[in-house]
């Protein structure tokens, strides 16, 4: 008579083949690497994140960006761990910390990049960061009057403030003061040093007739105190109107951040999530909703100088925040190639492909286009 029990022998059958059955998975897992597909997937996505030194100038906005891009966590979710570097001592600072290897990322132009490049220093340009040249402004009493040429005429033979002697302010300023005919050596140039204080003091007590300075000094020189804006190398049109080695620059952008190519090297994904983050922070502190937060991330910074803040702030913004640019609109890295070399500054021109990425985007379009194709065009529409 049949019972409802297994014998021993087929108890112990089935048991066999379990073990059989888990010796064979066994044996698949070790022959695919050791680990199944789905937990190497997970593994995957865990990387460890790249680990970056990233130089922040403090109270500027030409590293707003990039501030941002860790205060918001843009980095952290492309996989970048980065070490903020506050600077106070601007580019060439920053640009000595590059060649030294205690920084890997820093914001800067040809005028401090190009030199380095020259002397073999494994540099290259991998995004952009701010559109903004200098503007030339003159103290409220001025007699100096606005545009050109008559506005640089009348500086003939007086003191001009530069940040130094050989700095882009020092350039640019000569490249104006030729173009209206006064000659190279048509103003007595006059190093103020790097901090807009300085400039404030010295348009203040008349010790200057005039400055080149930085657009959001520009803004409170203007705006808050009542100086007369002389030049501004940002106006395409102006720039047109001067023509020559000027003229070239016009719709163009030297604000770019670079990084040390053994990093990039050690790091081969390093660039494109660099430049994803950088973008996604454009268009995120583009989009109109995220005004407020941008203002109190950087306030938390204390990254903003006491113009930049309170009742008047939104207006700053709107003034401020079209010049911060993740991309480099084209024809910008031959055209500053070229001016840097036709200014003496560069000795020959240095091949693009040497020193400027070929993903960094050339327009909004692109930075957006990127931005969406992430999955992230919820960060808003414009950049």
């Amino acid at each position: 008579m049949r019972s409802g029990r297994r014998s021993k022998s087929a108890r112990w059958s089935l048991v066999g083949r379990f073990a059989l059955m888990a010796s064979l998975a066994l044996a698949l897992v070790a022959m695919t690497g050791g680990t199944p597909a789905s937990a190497k997937a997970k593994a995957k996505a865990k990387a460890a994140p790249i680990p970056m030194n990233l130089e922040i100038y403090q109270g500027s906005y030409y590293t707003w960006l990039a501030y941002l891009a860790q205060a918001k966590g843009f980095f952290a979710q492309n996989g970048i761990a980065a070490t903020i570097i506050p600077i106070n001592g601007g580019g060439p600072v920053a640009f000595a910390a590059l060649a030294n290897g205690s920084a890997d990322v820093a914001m800067g132009d040809l005028s401090l990049a190009g030199p380095l490049l020259e002397r073999g220093q494994p540099l290259t340009a991998i995004s952009g960061a701010v559109a903004a040249a200098w503007e030339l402004v003159a103290p409220s009493n001025s007699s100096v009057p606005t545009g050109y040429p008559a506005g640089i005429k009348a500086l003939k033979g007086q003191p001009v403030g530069v940040v130094a002697l050989g700095s882009s302010s020092y350039e640019y300023l000569q490249q104006l003061v030729k173009s209206a005919g006064l000659g190279p050596n048509g103003v007595a140039y006059t190093a103020l040093g790097g901090l807009v204080a300085s400039f404030v003091s010295a348009l203040g007590a008349n010790r200057v007739a005039a400055a080149m300075v930085s657009p959001d000094a520009a803004y409170y020189l203007v705006h808050d105190l009542g100086d007369k804006l002389v030049f501004n190398l940002n106006d395409r049109a102006s720039l047109k109107k001067v023509g020559g080695l000027l003229a070239t620059t016009a719709g163009k952008s030297d604000g770019l951040m670079w990084a040390r190519t053994p990093w990039l090297t050690a790091h081969p994904k390093a660039t494109k999530d660099f430049q994803l983050a950088m973008e996604e922070t454009d268009v995120w502190m583009h989009n109109p909703k995220s005004l407020n937060q941008v203002i109190s991330l950087l306030g938390q910074e204390h990254d903003l100088a006491a113009f930049e803040q309170g009742p008047g702030s939104k207006k700053f913004f709107a003034y401020a925040l079209p010049d911060i640019i993740s991309y480099a609109p084209k024809g910008s890295a031959k055209a500053f190639m070229n001016f840097w070399v036709k200014t003496g500054l560069l000795s020959n021109s240095i091949p693009q492909k040497q020193w400027f990425s070929s993903t960094m985007p050339s327009s909004a379009a692109q930075v957006v286009a990127a931005v969406r194709a992430a999955g992230k065009g919820s960060l808003g529409k414009k950049a």
